[in-house]
């Protein structure tokens, strides 16, 4: 697996993760609507999914360099693909 590869699947994770996140808070479900302690459980829900998110984004920030890829430090590979031989990203 690329690091290409490796960080669109860590972005979908982290899409889908919010979105269950948000999912648990939307107050059109039933389980929002009335019961306290429902709403209390489905918000701890939330936060805990937040929590695992920013972990994600924590991780995503490790593997995504801040390289400017210059112009020396690019190479092609035998398959013709050009990368950078200072991060491994390819370009």
């Amino acid at each position: 697996m690329t690091l290409k590869k490796a960080i669109k699947i860590l972005d979908w994770l982290i899409e889908q993760e919010t979105t269950r996140a948000e999912g648990f808070v939307d107050p059109k479900h039933s389980w929002n609507q009335g019961f306290d302690c429902m709403k209390d459980l489905a918000k701890s829900l939330s936060d805990s999914i937040q929590n695992e998110v920013e972990v994600l984004q924590m991780l995503r920030k490790e593997l995504v360099p801040n390289c400017k890829h210059p112009k020396k430090m690019q190479d092609v590979d035998s398959n013709g693909n050009r990368y950078c031989m200072n991060c491994n990203m390819d370009l």
